[in-house]
């Protein structure tokens, strides 16, 4: 009680202190810690009366001593911006552009492809025939989605007939639309069913096997019951049967047995050709853009973007530059129209416009408008490019000729005559002697001559012998690869070339082209072309030339009039 009571009065003497403007002793923590623990004990009647009046006082002093409460605060009106509209996505009609490109591109395709599968017995179209008829019929049962390893398909049309009177296959028209069919149809066998796209050829092959398979799809003979005749025979034995109706019987057997092994042996030979047929058709599947095939996806830039010969831009009206041409484009009553050289043409959704030797690609989806510039008889350009491409890593200087070296190599290795010490630095050194024009001659027939001996073997096992022997292992390597790119890349695209592609129309006046820090002269002397720079002689371009310069190497193709050219950087 009387510790209670100290604690009391100590906490009124500590009160009075900072009501007189004196520090409590002890400072504030204690005196607050007083007061909290005087606040939570129970205090006699006398005491608790004491300890509040005393209370009170301090509240009433604190209360005067601590600064006003700041005024609330109050949200900031601001005017609020319009919010900035974000670009729209442009990647699916970027998309359905690319689409549009790469089927202009396959037309083009099947029409070359199609003259030469028009020789011949026509394998291949037939078998496309029976593909499309059969896929066609099968997508529409039940089951199809789930039936991915075919184990419930069964053919139901057979290949047809050389002279089938519904299908002229004589008629190049009837092939290229076959085969555009055909490239449509795989192309939509992800979307038709839950199939990776990547697992399109494997589905397809599956497919036509189980087509070969089929007895029935060769149009042959049905299969003779040799087994009901032989039993005819042993029962007229067994009877006793006059000895003339045997003979009758065997000789029926016998004319049977002959004309089921004739049916089977063309029928073997009706599967050989087939099966051969077969590898063909499911090559043309590496037209299809990738995963599906090896077709790169043509390059579509983003609207504004591009290059030279290659522009991706919303549709408006004005003039449109595209490589050395100037397009217009117009809208009259709705209608979009694209111009050249005085001519309108509806732009609808894929157009093609030909100007001398080249040709306007134009594809459309929605707002957007794709154009490109096309060489008419581009593909004959590309294969150069693409050939010169290689060249450029042959001809390299680097390692004493290194790669022209291992070329050599590998082809006398293909035809059993290797010998390391002959393909050293000393054949280099006769590379090194040699004028340009010969040495690139050289190698163009050496990589023919070499490509013929490879066939359709992998490079790299024996280039890496090669290269192992030549102490050359690495060098080996990049040419496998570069041999496998070029191989693989047939056709060629202005997207496989690893480039952009300028074309150029030949004038008999002088052209200039600036490569880099480069300026080289292009000059026409009657129908020999000429290159060259200030201060050196000219070089003849016939179809391809590699031209070396200090940063790079600049690859020329020549057609007629047209010459085509790319820079690829130094190996």
């Amino acid at each position: 009680m009387e510790h209670l009571a100290d604690l009391v009065d100590l906490y009124e003497y500590r009160v009075e202190d900072l009501v007189a403007g004196r520090t409590p002793k002890g400072g504030k923590k204690a005196l607050l810690a007083l007061r909290a623990f005087l606040a939570q004990t129970r205090l006699p009647g006398p005491l608790a009366k004491r300890f509040r009046q005393a209370d009170a006082r301090f509240r009433a002093l604190r209360q005067r001593l601590e600064p006003p409460p700041p005024p609330p605060e109050l949200p900031t009106l601001v005017p609020e911006e319009p919010e900035a509209l974000s670009p729209p996505d442009t990647a699916p009609a970027q998309k359905a552009l690319a689409q549009k490109v790469w089927r202009l591109w396959a037309e083009r395709e099947a029409k070359a492809r199609a003259k030469d599968l028009l020789s011949g017995r026509r394998e291949e179209l037939r078998l496309i025939h029976a593909f499309l008829q059969n896929y066609l019929d099968y997508r529409e049962k039940e089951g199809f989605k789930r039936d991915f390893n075919l184990s419930r398909f069964t053919p139901t049309h057979p290949i047809p007939s050389l002279s089938e009177s519904l299908l002229d296959l004589e008629d190049p028209k009837v092939a290229e639309a076959l085969l555009l069919e055909f490239l449509d149809t795989t192309l939509r066998i992800p979307e038709d069913l839950p199939l990776p796209p990547e697992e399109t050829k494997a589905y397809v092959r599956r497919f036509l096997n189980r087509i070969l398979e089929w007895e029935e799809a060769y149009g042959l003979p049905p299969k003779r019951d040799l087994l009901a005749l032989r039993r005819a025979l042993e029962e007229a034995r067994r009877l006793g049967a006059h000895p003339q109706e045997i003979a009758q019987l065997e000789e029926r057997l016998k004319k049977e047995a002959q004309e089921e092994r004739r049916r089977e042996l063309l029928l073997e030979e009706e599967k050989r050709r087939f099966q051969v047929a077969s590898e063909k058709v499911l090559a043309l599947l590496n037209l299809l853009p990738t995963p599906q095939g090896e077709t790169p996806w043509p390059k579509v830039p983003e609207p504004g973007g591009g290059e030279e010969s290659l522009r991706t831009l919303p549709l408006a009206p004005g003039r449109v530059p595209l490589g050395p041409l100037v397009l217009t484009l117009s809208q009259v009553e709705g209608v979009w129209h694209l111009g050249l050289g005085g001519e309108d043409h509806v732009l609808e959704e894929t157009l093609v416009i030909p100007w001398e030797d080249l040709e306007v690609w134009a594809v459309r989806e929605g707002n957007l408008l794709h154009l490109r510039l096309e060489a008419r008889s581009g593909l004959r350009l590309y294969e150069l490019l693409a050939e010169g491409r290689l060249l450029a890593l042959l001809l390299s200087p680097k390692e004493d000729y290194a790669y022209l070296r291992l070329l050599r190599a590998l082809s006398a290795k293909l035809k059993g005559e290797f010998q390391p010490q002959g393909f050293g630095k000393e054949l280099a050194e006769k590379f090194r002697q040699a004028p340009e024009e010969n040495l690139q001659d050289f190698a163009r027939k050496l990589l023919e001559l070499t490509l013929r001996r490879l066939g359709p073997t992998d490079p790299y096992p024996p280039l890496a012998q090669v290269g192992e022997a030549l102490a050359l292992p690495r060098e080996a390597q990049t040419l496998a690869e570069a041999l496998k790119e070029y191989l693989g890349r047939r056709p060629p695209t202005r997207e496989t070339l690893g480039g952009e592609v300028h074309l150029v129309s030949l004038t008999p006046e002088p052209l200039s082209l600036k490569v880099g820090q480069s300026v080289l002269s292009l000059r026409l002397r009657e129908d020999a072309l000429y290159v060259g720079q200030a201060g050196e002689v000219p070089r003849r371009l016939k179809d391809l030339l590699v031209y070396r310069l200090p940063e790079d190497v600049l690859v020329l193709a020549r057609e007629g009039r047209r010459l085509a050219y790319l820079v690829a950087p130094n190996p």
